[in-house]
């Protein structure tokens, strides 16, 4: 319970911070001007973990040495040492001579025999006793039998964990320069008491003890985060995220269950999740690093970085393969349960490949390079991002939703076709052509209201010659029309329950349950994923017919979910395949497609991204936000920030805006919000356009002035000059300073003026 309380603390008071400034601009229904942006800066305080700090460059040295190991394999960039005692490795970069390793001694004071073991060894397992408790062992044990074999530049292990009934093979592989290691699931076996959880490989490698080297570890959370190696500080959790978020079919569905007395358990901003199955360690920035990805069994992965303090004095990261976790069985009606084990292990293959930098890609934009390309090479970034003279624009327009009424709910009428196109002109009229209009609430019943299985129009906005009409005139003013859908999450109006709900593996609906009386519908449901891949693929069929170019799907990229249901089981695999298949036919049938928030598979499907995240999740031990994902994007597809009239509006966010390079985003509605109070979308607080017009127009012209210069362009460095102002640079020459202090900032002949920015061309 209490680890819950920390890790969501800092989430919390932000958004309570957020939400309060909101609040004073919803009530007079009026948007903040920029000079009343501005004067919110100090709300984002530039040392804060939102933002990045400068770099010390302080020298590191080797701490490791090769005593006791023996050279088993080399390549033209690395050479591999092994000792047998322990099972552990070394790894010396030929070029820059620094050795990576896992503990610097085999036993360190500072740790128990099974922390040394797992903080020296290739392989670590979690595991559960037969009365379900959860337990860590390495291969280095005593208890454990192994052996290997060395075939060329190939390390194969044969584990038996005797006691426990768990056995497997394992191998290492040197390719390239870099070290993959592998686990078949097929050599897994287990025995009737004890059951394999997770495995580790090489969990302690580049762990440092405290702040004894100048670094960081690397985690893609949200856009990214930094862990700066620090002094041992008493946290109560460490970073744990499923790569490509929770798997809602078995995880807990929200963390904080026990702050009703302080806070209402409803969080209007979701915490961030990891999009890229990659993390990295730093010794030393622009000397040392280590970038890893994992290759397979992304969907049954996690990142878990620990902090020093956390469980040891040492700052370590690795990925952490799931094979079971326990998940909570009711044992009443009132939602009292106990946790229990899953029954049947994940079946999958698990690799992860490690990289070894040095020199100027050694630090995250390094490794965010590297990554870039291999995915260009992989054909998942094979699009290039639009070039047009000014950048786009995302307004999502939400036309129409559910009403409730005294006898029966009715259709609102919430922003008609006519006013469509009037927001359209009014924009057009200061040059804001370039209009990315997604399109909300068109399918009967409205934006809360229509069934994700179905295809009809709404008939309050006219018939299909109207929306066909109305993508026509967006079109001829220079803009796109997307048809917005979100076959996941839904109400209990828009679906049979008993027939297209998800399932968990307690056999209950998955269910998100918000602490909120003021909203129309407390319970938000899932779809089988089975389903949503169905619903996804007859779309793509109906929009063709009926000539719609543009879907922007929303929760489909960042939900990834088992169906638990007896007999009827969806693996998160198999969703994973589904959801995939779902969207090749999507980008093959239709011309454009739009996915909000996506995790990394999907992404070779897309051409705009939605809603990317801008910070991450503000764990206290995470000291930067870093733009990891946005290096990686930058140049092959467009992406936008969050809604800038949905708390992402300040001077700062603006500025952010700028410096991650992404386009800005409104959601807005022809009524004004008082006239929405009985519908689904009644929180939606400040959204009336003709409130927030000029505002647009203001935030629009201020972020094209920059980004325009670098449309299509990648990113080729970063560098936080000093705290707070940060230098972008991209190709062909061209840089954004971005300045978030209140003093100018000089660099060369350019000045760049407090809470501002400069370009520098052709330098």
């Amino acid at each position: 319970m209490l680890k819950n309380k920390k890790k969501f603390i800092l989430a919390i008071s932000v958004i309570i911070l957020t939400f309060s400034i909101t609040s004073s601009f919803a009530k007079t229904n009026k948007s903040p001007s920029m000079e009343e942006l501005a004067s919110h800066a100090a709300v984002l305080n530039s040392n804060s973990n939102r933002y990045s700090k400068p770099e010390k460059y302080l020298q590191v040295n080797n701490r490791l040495n090769l005593d006791g190991f023996t050279k088993i394999m080399e390549d033209n960039k690395l050479e591999i040492w092994h000792k047998d005692k322990n099972a552990s490795i070394r790894i010396v970069d030929k070029k820059s001579g620094y050795i990576w390793g896992g503990l610097p001694y085999e036993k360190p004071e500072d740790m128990n025999t099974t922390w040394s073991g797992i903080g020296n060894s290739l392989l670590s397992i979690d595991y559960f006793d037969k009365k379900g408790i959860e337990k860590r062992l390495s291969i280095a044990d005593k208890t454990v039998n192994k052996k290997y074999i060395i075939d060329g530049n190939k390390l194969k292990y044969s584990v038996n964990y005797s006691q426990l009934g768990i056995s497997f093979d394992f191998q290492m592989e040197l390719k390239d320069g870099k070290l993959t290691f592998s686990i078949y699931n097929d050599s897994i076996k287990e025995g009737s008491d004890n059951h394999l959880a997770a495995i580790y490989f090489v969990p302690f490698l580049g762990s440092t003890r405290a702040d004894e080297i100048d670094g960081y570890i690397f985690v893609p959370d949200g856009a990214g985060a930094l862990i700066r190696f620090n002094k041992p500080s008493k946290y109560l959790i460490n970073f744990d995220k499923r790569v490509y978020g929770k798997d809602y079919g078995i995880d807990k569905l929200y963390e904080v269950n026990d702050l009703k007395s302080s806070r209402p358990n409803d969080f209007t901003v979701e915490e961030p999740s990891i999009l890229m199955p990659v993390f990295g360690v730093v010794h030393g920035v622009k000397q040392n690093a280590i970038f890893a990805t994992i290759k397979d069994g992304v969907e049954y992965a996690s990142i878990t970085a620990s902090p020093s303090g956390m469980l040891t004095n040492y700052n370590w990261v690795s990925a952490k393969f799931i094979y079971r976790q326990k998940y909570l069985q009711p044992t009443s009606r009132n939602g009292a349960g106990v946790q229990v084990v899953q029954e049947n292990r994940n079946n999958f293959n698990a690799e992860i490949t490690y990289d070894f930098l040095n020199g100027d890609n050694a630090d995250y934009v390094g490794m965010a390079k590297i990554y870039r390309d291999t995915l260009k090479k992989e054909g998942i970034l094979s699009k290039k991002e639009k070039i047009d003279d000014n950048i786009p624009l995302q307004i999502d327009i939400v036309a129409s939703d559910i009403e409730k009424s005294f006898l029966y709910n009715k259709i609102l009428k919430i922003t008609s076709i006519d006013e469509i196109k009037n927001i359209v002109d009014k924009l057009n009229k200061y040059k804001i052509n370039n209009t990315t209009i997604v399109l909300q609430g068109w399918q009967k019943g409205g934006i809360g209201g229509y069934k994700p299985s179905s295809f009809e129009f709404e008939s309050k906005l006219g018939g299909k010659d109207n929306f066909r009409d109305l993508d026509e005139y967006i079109k001829s003013k220079g803009g796109r029309l997307y048809y917005y859908e979100n076959p996941v999450t839904v109400n209990e109006t828009q679906i049979d329950l008993r027939k297209e709900g998800g399932n968990s593996l307690s056999q209950a609906l998955i269910m998100l349950e918000r602490d909120n009386n003021d909203i129309w519908f407390k319970n938000t449901y899932f779809v089988e994923s089975n389903l949503v891949a169905d619903y996804i693929s007859k779309k793509a069929d109906q929009y063709s017919l009926n000539n719609m170019n543009s879907m922007a799907i929303n929760e489909v990229g960042s939900k990834l979910y088992a169906e638990n249901q007896q007999n009827h089981v969806t693996t998160r695999s198999d969703a994973y395949k589904k959801f995939q298949q779902a969207l090749n036919k999507v980008s093959n049938t239709i011309k454009d497609l739009a996915l909000y928030n996506p995790n990394q598979y999907l992404w070779k499907f897309v051409n705009d991204i939605f809603n990317t995240p801008m910070i991450n999740s503000q764990y206290l031990f995470e000291s930067d936000t870093v733009p990891f994902l946005q290096i990686v994007l930058k140049g092959s597809i467009d992406y936008y920030g969050p809604y800038s009239n949905m708390s992402f509006y300040s001077k700062m966010d603006a500025l952010k805006l700028v410096e991650y390079g992404a386009y800005p985003s409104f959601i807005i509605t022809g009524k004004k919000n008082t006239d929405l109070k009985y519908t689904t979308i009644s929180e939606l607080y400040s959204t009336n356009f003709e409130d927030w017009q000029e505002n647009i127009i203001d935030i629009y012209n201020y972020v094209n002035k920059a980004l325009s210069k670098v449309e299509g362009k990648m990113i080729i460095n970063r560098t936080v000059l000093t705290l707070g102002v940060v230098k972008v640079d991209y190709e062909d020459n061209i840089s954004i300073i971005v300045n978030y202090t209140e003093k100018d900032y000089k660099i060369g002949d350019t000045l760049v003026p407090n809470e501002d920015y400069a370009v520098i061309e052709g330098e």
